[in-house]
């Protein structure tokens, strides 16, 4: 494996690792842990992981609502215990971009392309890093991409047979 090769990992791709119940939950898992395994550069946006944190911390409150019928003290405390290990873990495993005022000039530049700011702003940041891949579960992102844009199943086998 090219020891230069960088992935941009978006949001939803972070949030289906964490995450308790997400569909992408057993993709994401392997095309990360692959990717911990074998050393490639793993990049995330700087911006998302308050995303990734808010967000695992409300599906895991979510989850112990409907399990149990309310959300107890230690619930919600676990909750957010769990949110901070994957935001550590996130900063352990992964090199944060920080976006800054070429990228948003660059995702508003966008627009008439890819009508969404936010994932114009991942698209700035995959091209500022020069990042090889992006990989993400949004269609219409990977549609837009500058960079080689796959889902994580697509990318796992492409990296896969790369090391054959």
């Amino acid at each position: 494996m090219d020891s230069n090769t960088t992935i941009l990992v978006d949001t939803n791709i972070w949030l289906d690792y964490y995450a308790l119940n997400r569909t992408g939950g057993a993709e994401a898992a392997e095309l990360l842990g692959f990717a911990f395994s074998h050393g490639i550069k793993l990049l995330y946006q700087t911006d998302i992981i308050k995303d990734v944190f808010y967000l695992v911390s409300a599906t895991t409150k979510r989850i112990a609502r409907e399990e149990k019928g309310a959300l107890s003290p230690s619930d919600a405390t676990a909750a957010n215990e769990f949110a901070w290990s994957a935001v550590n873990h996130m900063r352990e495993n992964a090199f944060a971009i920080s976006i800054g005022q070429s990228d948003v000039w660059y995702a508003a530049k966008m627009r008439s392309v890819h009508g969404d700011f936010e994932d114009n702003l991942v698209l700035a940041a995959a091209e500022r890093a020069n990042a090889t891949y992006l990989v993400t579960n949004d269609e219409q992102l990977i549609k837009h991409a500058p960079v080689t844009a796959l889902t994580p199943h697509d990318a796992l086998v492409y990296l896969q047979a790369k090391m054959e």
